[in-house]
């Protein structure tokens, strides 16, 4: 008999706490260990009850659920599955910031007549605790704190912050495949590229609906490109990061412009990274540069074989830097990445080819 998976949860809220535990449990493969009503009892349980899994609310007393985060993730590393009640009301960054600081998800909390919803929630927290967390570091400067979780608060971009005026780039453009763990990468990568980028960037992450929106406001509060949703027809021109909206697939029909559109979930992803990067291959052939970071599953690993087939680039996430070495994994082992590259690093190495140099670089 398999051993039941083992959560904590974490809520200032009685009703809140009970509504969690009533939708997890329907899954007889689930059971609850324990119980936090703030960031600080969480700390505690998390040490004493060793559980496979915590949901954590962010806004709670004594301790708020980034703070609970922080000190799990650096101290006990456990898988974290983070609930809100409404992003919509929230900042953008607030809810991310708890993925900069170690959290592997975010999830709507479930409603009152919580019916389908209650076994999203319950499969959810079966996934991610089968994932292996990696610690993360506390300590890190405030100026830096949302920038993910392998920044290096000390690091110059000094040498890394533009492309040499005029260049004739290799890069026309840049694909990226990313889901569990990488929000925080993407930020950093985001964060790195300089406003003289010669090529746009196309990104699909794999993210609860309910925090799209919330997710390019964040990855723009520090970017020195354009970013925001993709929408179908948009222009593709150097200086802009497009992410790929929730229900949607977007592609690369033709150079110069995109495509969103409705359709069928691609092996279980709507939108498919594997769908962008192929499209993106047809369409750019060798000035494509295709990225792949962490994430469960094997999305995009298909597309980047197609990047690499038509002589463009490809990139993927060294395994010390994934929260979930699935998809750089499996890419790898198929033998279609031309470099691995920490996560801290992608952006720069990005850079390093628009200007003709060795990606791989220190």
């Amino acid at each position: 008999m398999s051993r039941k998976c083992q959560v904590l949860v974490v809520d200032d809220s009685p009703l809140c706490r009970q509504l969690i535990v009533d939708a997890i449990t329907r899954d007889p493969d689930v059971e609850v260990v324990g119980q936090a009503e703030n960031g600080e009892e969480a700390i505690a349980k998390t040490i004493e009850l060793k559980p496979n899994v915590i949901t954590m609310d962010v806004d709670m007393p004594v301790l708020d659920g980034l703070g609970a985060c922080e000190r799990i993730m650096s101290e006990t590393p456990t898988p974290i599955l983070v609930l809100t009640a409404d992003p919509r009301n929230q900042a953008p960054e607030l809810t991310h910031r708890a993925l900069a600081a170690g959290a592997l998800a975010l999830q709507v909390k479930p409603a009152m007549d919580a019916g389908p919803e209650a076994w999203n929630l319950a499969r959810e927290v079966k996934l991610l605790s089968t994932v292996k967390v990696i610690r993360h570091l506390r300590g890190v400067k405030k100026s830096t704190s949302t920038t993910g979780a392998f920044s290096s608060a000390g690091s110059s971009p000094s040498s890394e912050s533009h492309v040499a005026p005029g260049a004739a780039s290799a890069v026309g453009l840049v694909v990226v495949a990313s889901s569990t763990g990488g929000p925080q990468v993407v930020h950093k990568l985001v964060s790195d590229l300089p406003a003289d980028f010669p090529a746009p960037v196309l990104i699909v992450q794999h993210i609860n609906a309910a925090f799209a929106d919330s997710l390019v406001g964040w990855l723009g509060t520090s970017a020195k490109l354009k970013v925001r949703g993709a929408k179908d027809g948009d222009l593709l021109t150097p200086g802009t990061v497009l992410i790929a909206p929730s229900g949607s697939h977007l592609t690369v029909p033709s150079r110069g412009r995109v495509a969103v559109m409705p359709g069928e979930p691609r092996d279980g992803h709507l939108p498919s990274a594997t769908m962008l990067l192929e499209s993106a291959a047809k369409a750019y052939g060798k000035r494509v540069v295709g990225v792949i970071l962490t994430g469960m599953g094997n999305d995009g690993v298909d597309g980047l074989a197609a990047i690499r087939a038509a002589g463009g680039k490809t990139i993927a996430q060294s395994q010390e830097s994934c929260v979930v070495f699935g998809m750089p994994g499996a890419a790898i082992a198929k033998g279609v990445v031309d470099h691995v590259i920490h996560g801290d690093d992608v952006g720069k190495a990005l850079v390093r080819l628009a200007r003709g140099q060795d990606p791989s670089r220190p």
